[in-house]
């Protein structure tokens, strides 16, 4: 009971208060203290999680490994098993129908061949710029075009595609080219190794010094696919030196052949898509158009530099007669962060570019009979600077500046080249041309065909060197039995 007096009432109170205060006090540091146990023990929690996450993937990628050295087992057993047929069974992926020409006369050449048995089918695709793999569509079409039989494997989400392939029981897969990410992973070199694989570069040569990364100093000879394939055709010594030099398996698996490309176009009959067009001789421009407009790859595409001149040229000059043809890639890196030009700036330029009555797109894939129909070719690289002199004809190079340095093959590729600076320089150049004046470059031209590619029959060749590695293999399997 509270006594009555007041002050003796407040004194008491006071107490009571001070009492209170030490007992909140003494709560504080026991909370304090029973946090910074909780916060040890979160501390020991994470940590010990961590530890337990780390040796979950490090268990992971150990089995990972594990696993993957099984399967290259199992792959080079399945090898082993294969050229047992009287009739060597070769299946050619087909993603890239613009490169066709390097294939097709490979596989009639085998069609013809009493060893051989060629399958063609056809993937999809995922060059720079798009956002999933497409375009099997549009190979099938154009082989359909061309008259080649062939399979469609468009499933791959489940690995179909790669069942049917090794229920098609291939004894060689022929790619076109060693890039893994332009197809679908079911297809990348690691899952095909149960067969011998083989190259047939969808480029005819590589004309620059490649940018180098962390897999290899030169993806033009040395990739995952060079690595494991059984072998690898070339178009020239150069191109097979650069291999011994630079490859991982010091070009062993190289052969030289020379290169379907060039014999396609030296045989081409001529064909231009603009109507009339026989009606203009000495008056046709193809301008041919490479990807590699941003930065960070080779640098040489021009595009976001010149299209507008190129358009007002084709525009002033009604009386020639243009043709655009861009690398496929082109038409899909616009859609890429990494472009310069933005997707609608670019199909907006097309729509511009075909309103006009001397113009056309050409991206029809079949391109050695619009070569044989041009008179003058305008490009900034990579492949024409080289394949475009096989027909004889003035090539005009409008340079960027900045790009890749040229290799060896590329420095003698431009002693058969007009070089400019700007659409000014070439429609100078191209004009000489077309009003009848002699290309001074022709022989030094022919002179590089000779030397880069190589006599015709390639696909002969190549055929030839299959035997030879064909004959090997079964003596060597012989002597092991």
């Amino acid at each position: 009971m509270l006594p009555h007096h007041p002050r003796k009432k407040l004194r008491h109170l006071l107490h009571r208060f001070a009492a209170v205060e030490g007992q909140v006090a003494q709560l504080h540091q026991r909370l304090d203290t029973l946090g910074a146990a909780l916060a040890a023990a979160h501390d020991t929690v994470n940590r010990s999680l961590d530890e337990i996450h780390a040796r979950g993937h490090r268990g992971e990628a150990v089995t990972d490994q594990r696993f993957t050295e099984l399967r290259d087992s199992v792959h080079l057993a399945a090898r082993r098993g294969t050229l047992q047929r009287p009739r060597t069974r070769a299946l050619f992926l087909v993603h890239h129908i613009e490169a066709w020409d390097g294939c097709h006369g490979l596989v009639e050449a085998m069609r013809a061949a009493e060893d051989f048995e060629p399958i063609v089918a056809t993937i999809p695709r995922r060059f720079p710029g798009a956002s999933r793999f497409e375009q099997e569509e549009e190979v099938h079409r154009g082989l359909d075009a061309r008259g080649v039989p062939h399979l469609r494997l468009t499933a791959h989400e489940h690995d179909e595609a790669l069942r049917l392939i090794k229920a098609i029981d291939p004894d060689l897969v022929v790619r076109q080219a060693q890039w893994d990410a332009d197809i679908p992973a079911d297809l990348a070199t690691d899952r095909l190794t149960f067969a011998r694989l083989c190259l047939l570069p969808y480029e005819t040569m590589n004309l620059v010094q490649n940018v180098p990364d962390e897999r290899g100093a030169n993806s033009a000879v040395d990739s995952a696919y060079h690595r494991a394939a059984w072998v690898v055709f070339c178009a020239n010594e150069r191109m097979a030196a650069m291999a011994r030099r630079d490859g991982a398996r010091a070009g062993t698996q190289f052969r030289v052949t020379g290169h379907p490309k060039a014999d396609r176009l030296r045989s081409a009959a001529p064909f231009w898509p603009i109507a009339s067009w026989e009606s203009a001789p000495g008056r046709r421009i193809v301008w041919s158009a490479h990807h590699s407009i941003g930065r960070g790859w080779s640098d040489f595409g021009t595009f976001p530099l010149i299209a507008d001149d190129m358009l007002a040229w084709a525009a002033s000059q009604p009386e020639v007669q243009f043709v655009f043809m861009p690398h496929p890639a082109l038409l899909t890196f616009p859609s890429s962060t990494h472009s310069p030009v933005s997707r609608e700036e670019f199909d907006g330029w097309l729509e511009r570019w075909q309103q006009l009555p001397n113009t056309a797109l050409f991206t029809d894939g079949d391109y050695a009979p619009l070569l044989a129909a041009s008179d003058v070719l305008i490009t900034d690289g990579l492949s024409m600077l080289i394949e475009y002199q096989v027909l004889g004809k003035p090539l005009v190079f409008v340079e960027r500046e900045g790009h890749r340095p040229f290799n060896e093959i590329g420095e003698q590729a431009l002693t058969g080249v007009h070089t400019a600076g700007s659409v000014p320089e070439a429609q100078a150049l191209a004009r000489r041309f077309l009003a009848g004046h002699a290309d001074p470059l022709r022989e030094r031209q022919a002179a590089n065909v000779a030397d880069l590619f190589g006599p015709a029959g390639s696909a002969e060749r190549i055929l030839s060197s299959l035997r030879e590695l064909i004959a090997e293999e079964r003596a060597r399997d012989g002597a092991a039995c």
